[in-house]
């Protein structure tokens, strides 16, 4: 049984996305998100308003909890010859950062936690495995490389590989 055939019968959750630790309202003190009606959001004018009650909550959102533990949902891996093109690979953050971008306005609990360069490859961690996909088909779209998908059988995480030569 793979991990499609799991998901039917009990769906992986996130751990950090625990809806009974955050009190309505709640700021996240290190990146500014607001926790209303069951949802995190970017919304600058409600926190400023929120941060005049009493009521409000400071606790650090899933995502900036995910950062400080490293602990990502999603990792993107380049490989390949591609990887000592510096060009390209400049080229690839650029779009990377775009579709960070275009993502993070549906769910700005999708974040990159970090890019590691290795000789080999390079490695993107993301917050959500949702982005690692939005990541893997934006470039295998643009630079028509070898896409894989490589989802945990027991954790809600994903890998995604792409190669290029």
């Amino acid at each position: 049984m793979n991990r499609k055939d799991k998901i039917l019968d009990v769906k992986i959750q996130d751990p950090y996305m625990d809806k009974n630790i955050y009190k309505d309202p709640t700021i996240c003190p290190t990146c500014g998100l607001v926790y209303h009606n069951k949802t995190w959001k970017r919304d600058d004018e409600l926190a400023k308003k929120m941060k005049s009650t009493k009521e409000v909550e400071y606790k650090d959102c899933p995502a900036c909890r995910k950062v400080k533990d490293n602990y990502p949902l999603g990792v993107f891996i380049i490989k390949g010859e591609v990887v000592n093109d510096e060009r390209r690979i400049a080229e690839i953050q650029n779009l990377i950062k775009h579709e960070v971008e275009k993502e993070s306005v549906s769910n700005p609990l999708a974040r990159v936690m970090k890019i590691e360069k290795f000789d080999d490859r390079f490695e993107i961690s993301t917050t959500t495995e949702g982005l690692a996909v939005r990541i893997g088909k934006a470039v295998n779209k643009a630079y028509q490389g070898e896409i894989e998908f490589i989802f945990s059988e027991s954790d809600k995480f994903l890998r995604v590989i792409w190669h290029k030569d």
